[in-house]
């Protein structure tokens, strides 16, 4: 079956790859930076590791492709943020990115290396990304990384694996590492049978290092200000004022939206490791 899965996919993609070279390239949107010693042909990686980092910090969710949740928002987080750089992919009238199922096919193919097939896509994903059956594409929004980079590091290779250090940093003055994993990786098993192949590598694990966060926790306070675009200043029930860092574009839009004094609650985590509280939702 495996075997008649891979022959089926190494067509789609030829045909995608073919129809992308007839295409006008499209501006980059900020990339995340590559440090240390790493194989030339591994540098695009950095794209689908911070796609899946960034949604494992801010959802607080374990590497698992074989949750169709996290299969989803992972890859919603890998096309809504890079996808625009793909030539077959179109922005829709009102600012939706139209994703082929082929290139969504694709993508997912470097963020999970026992791949497949697309999983079933949750209900509960269905107001960020939807699927067209007449245009046989995945309409979603555009991402919003926030101020933060991806710095990859620390690159091992043994008998046909590699593996690398993945940390999320902020680019604000302090460059704060806000998360850091341990990625492994395999050769992309689809590499050769496309015509000018992006992702050479499909990603196996992704594992936090010294535990990194604490389970979240739910509190209520009183909104004092925003200190910068990504710190906010409460007042806890028990009197302590205390601040948080956000960095999900939704949080974002709830904290600017209120003002001083107005009583609100949310979820955070607790980086194990700096201390760091990070807001992951607003209620």
């Amino acid at each position: 079956m495996k075997k008649i899965l891979l022959c089926i996919m190494t067509g789609l993609l030829l045909i995608g790859t073919t129809a992308c070279s007839e295409k006008t390239t499209k501006p980059q949107p900020p990339q995340p930076q590559t440090a240390g010693a790493l194989p030339q042909d591994m540098a695009p990686m950095t794209e689908p590791i911070d796609s899946l980092v960034r949604c494992m910090l801010e959802d607080n969710k374990a590497y698992d492709p074989t949750d169709p949740a996290f299969f989803w928002t992972g890859l919603y987080y890998f096309l809504g943020e890079y996808g625009s750089l793909n030539p077959l992919v179109t922005e829709t009238e009102d600012g939706k990115l139209k994703v082929p199922r082929k290139v969504a096919q694709e993508y997912a193919i470097a963020l999970f290396a026992n791949y497949e097939d697309l999983l079933p896509l949750p209900e509960g994903l269905s107001a960020s990304i939807t699927y067209d059956e007449d245009l046989e594409a995945y309409l979603l929004g555009q991402g919003d990384r926030g101020l933060t980079e991806t710095l990859l590091s620390d690159y091992e290779e043994t008998e046909n694996t590699y593996s690398v250090t993945a940390k999320l940093v902020s680019t604000m003055e302090d460059k704060e590492v806000l998360g850091e994993w341990v990625v492994k990786m395999q050769k992309n098993a689809f590499a050769d049978s496309i015509e000018e192949p992006k992702y050479f590598y499909s990603i196996t694990s992704v594992t936090p290092v010294n535990g990194m966060v604490l389970p979240p926790q739910s509190v209520s306070a009183v909104y004092n200000g925003l200190s910068d675009n990504h710190t906010v200043e409460v007042t806890l029930e028990d009197g302590t004022i205390q601040a948080f860092q956000f960095y999900d574009s939704t949080v974002s839009e709830k904290l600017h939206s209120l003002n001083e004094g107005d009583a609100f609650s949310f979820l955070y985590f607790t980086d194990d490791k700096t201390g760091a509280l990070t807001i992951l939702e607003v209620d």
